[in-house]
This record gives C-alpha cells, sequence and structure tokens, in this order.
C-alpha cells in the first residue's frame, strides 16, 4: 500500500476513472499500463474492456462511500490522467463532486470536534500531464480560488515539457505542486519557484530504465531549499524493488504544512 512505501507522497488513492495513453517521453514504459492494469484485469478488479487508449468510467466506484474512509493523502486518478482529452469535461466534475462532497463533510466535522481534539486533514491531490487543460477547469470550477484541501500538480519529465506545462500550473490559485517523475533531464526551475511543492524520482523497472544524473537532482533539490520549498526525492535508482532514496548521505521526505500521510 501507498501508506506503507516510504517512497510515496501517498497515504492511499481513488480511481473511479481508469485509463489513458502514452502522451510524452516519461510515458514510454508506463508503470500503469504496463503493469498495474494486466494484473488488476487478472484478479478481475477491472474489467476487460479496460484497454490503453481509452477511458473507462466505474461506476461503483463514484460511491461517495468509497473515498470517504480514504484519509492522509489521497492520490485522485492515478491510474489515468483526469484532464486526458477523452475524459469529458461532466466526468471530470463529477469526480470533482465527490471530492467536494466529502471534503465539506469533513469540514463539518473538525467545526464539531471538541477542544482539543486534533481536525482530520485530509489532503486530495491531482497531478496531470495535461496542465492547460487542468488550469483551465480550474479555474472554470472554482474562480474563488482551488479549495485548500485540493492540490494541482503537473508532471514534466524535462525542460522542454517544464517550459510547456509549468506556465500552465501557476494559473492555478491554490496548492501547485511539480512532479518530476521519470527525470530524464536537466530541469532549471527557477521561473517556476512559485509552487508550494517539488516532488522528483528517477525511472525504474524494465531493463530499458534510463538512469537519472544525481547532479540533476541536486539542482532542483537546491533550488527548492533556496526558496524555502519542501522537496520529496522518491528515488534515484533505477531499481523499484530495491530502491534508492538518499541522496548526498540524507532523505528528502518534507511535506507542505498541513500534508500528512
Amino acid at each position: 500500500m501507498a501508506k506503507n512505501n516510504p517512497g510515496d507522497i501517498l497515504t492511499s488513492d481513488w480511481n473511479p476513472v481508469v485509463g489513458c495513453l502514452r502522451y510524452s517521453a516519461g510515458c514510454r514504459d508506463c508503470w500503469w499500463l504496463d503493469g498495474i492494469m494486466p494484473w488488476q484485469k487478472r484478479l478481475g478488479n477491472l474489467p476487460a474492456t479496460v484497454v490503453e487508449g481509452a477511458a473507462t468510467e466505474i461506476e461503483a466506484r463514484f460511491d461517495p462511500a468509497k473515498l470517504r474512509p480514504k484519509k492522509g493523502i489521497v492520490g485522485v486518478v492515478q491510474h489515468g490522467d483526469l484532464f486526458w482529452d477523452k475524459i469529458p469535461d461532466a466526468t471530470i466534475a463529477r469526480v470533482l463532486d465527490v471530492v467536494d462532497q466529502i471534503a465539506h463533510e469533513r469540514e463539518e466535522k473538525n467545526a464539531r470536534l471538541p477542544a482539543g481534539r486534533l481536525p482530520d486533514t485530509t489532503k486530495y491531490v491531482i497531478w496531470t500531464k495535461r496542465a492547460e487543460r487542468m488550469a483551465n477547469f480550474m479555474e472554470h470550477r472554482y474562480p474563488q480560488g482551488v479549495p485548500a484541501y485540493l492540490a494541482c500538480g503537473v508532471s514534466v519529465e524535462n525542460q522542454a515539457l517544464a517550459d510547456e506545462r509549468l506556465p500552465h500550473l501557476l494559473r492555478v490559485q491554490g496548492y501547485r505542486f511539480v512532479m518530476i517523475e521519470p527525470m530524464l533531464g536537466p530541469i532549471d526551475l527557477s521561473q517556476y519557484a512559485d509552487v508550494h511543492w517539488v516532488v522528483l524520482g528517477s525511472e525504474t523497472g524494465t531493463d530499458r530504465v534510463r538512469p537519472m544524473n544525481l547532479d540533476w537532482a541536486r539542482q532542483v533539490r537546491d533550488l527548492t531549499k533556496a526558496h524555502n520549498l519542501p522537496f520529496f526525492l522518491k528515488q534515484v535508482g533505477s531499481s523499484h524493488k530495491h530502491p534508492v532514496r538518499t541522496l548526498d548521505g540524507r532523505t528528502w521526505d518534507e511535506f507542505p504544512e498541513g500534508f500528512a500521510k
């Protein structure tokens, strides 16, 4: 489970919509399409109709009861990209309707807590490669700003994709984070430091893994420290079974204030 994996920023995830299409360099050996999806189909947790290049709504998972017990940091639509152009606006809205409902329930519970009891600070995180669509959607849905229980991230793999996608992330009024995974080249984030969190990880898995130069990770780490940003390093090696999580003798497991697994 994500909760028990020290290299994962999530406590758990919620996937009422699944499916995606290889979109950019980091998708070449997609962990979900190549590993998790066929495995979940064999277990009977996904219908046989789930195939690469198709978006599938799993009706039973839209039940708010499926999201309600999940706490900590919850990934929303981790088994796909919520802002993929094959997912209709109505479906994105439906996903966020459930998130908003459960978050509001928690806020009401927190308001009734007796003195001395700690509030429930569950956060919901979404990250995407389709940054422009996410920014447009969030601006329209939340004109006063994205609620504090929801964080929006953009995934980038190299400098060209950072320059293409991150200007759209900066349009999001709310918690913003950069997900650099897999890191396939050096990335200068100095133009995009107006975010709340940076997460970084190397490519792992197959014998075709593209190694990450540790100096690339150091450059990002040093920028986050210069800007007082929390930095989370998922891994720097090529094996997901034997992850290497240290950089210059220490781990980097920093979260924004209010985010806790």
